[in-house]
């Protein structure tokens, strides 16, 4: 009798501390993404896709008799990307990531650095520093797309020669 007493004190007791310790490191994360402004990154990367949406006008020839209607498309999609993708949605996904991720030692070693000058300047610097790799990226895709598409129509032809073979 007296053992399942003490494995349930002792379950009880370290259910406590782990939870306790689950508590500290979510606070601390909590003020990770505080200080990383993260949602103002979000709002960054809506004013990205949306030079992006609005290069799309030029890209397929819009005429100026066509614009309210890309200007009505461009609208839902801006409605969309904010509504699918708000800040309010990631967060919660965004901090399990770092939950899953980071220990809570790592955590605060992140925390004192964004704390820092160089590490606010950091966070300050990154919106534009994402923008310029993904258009960079971009260019870098749209001259690859060309090999890509041959390649796929090849594997399509390989496939079909392959498959009338049996």
């Amino acid at each position: 009798m007296k053992y399942p007493l003490i494995a349930a004190l002792f379950i009880t007791l370290f259910t406590g501390v782990t939870q306790a310790q689950e508590d500290s490191k979510q606070e601390k994360l909590n003020e990770l993404v505080n200080i990383m402004d993260m949602d103002s990154v979000i709002d960054s990367m809506y004013v990205q896709m949306e030079s992006m949406l609005q290069s799309m006008s030029s890209q397929m020839g819009v005429q100026p008799s066509e614009q309210s209607i890309f200007d009505n498309y461009y609208k839902k999609m801006t409605d969309v990307i904010q509504e699918d993708m708000s800040w309010a949605k990631m967060e919660p996904m965004v901090t399990d990531i770092y939950q899953r991720n980071f220990s809570e030692q790592e955590i605060e070693e992140m925390l004192a650095f964004y704390k820092t000058e160089t590490g606010q300047s950091l966070l300050k610097k990154m919106p534009a520093v994402m923008q310029e790799s993904m258009q960079i990226s971009q260019s870098l895709m749209q001259e690859s797309m060309p090999k890509l598409q041959a390649l796929a129509q090849e594997l399509q032809k390989d496939l079909e020669d392959s498959r009338n073979k049996d």
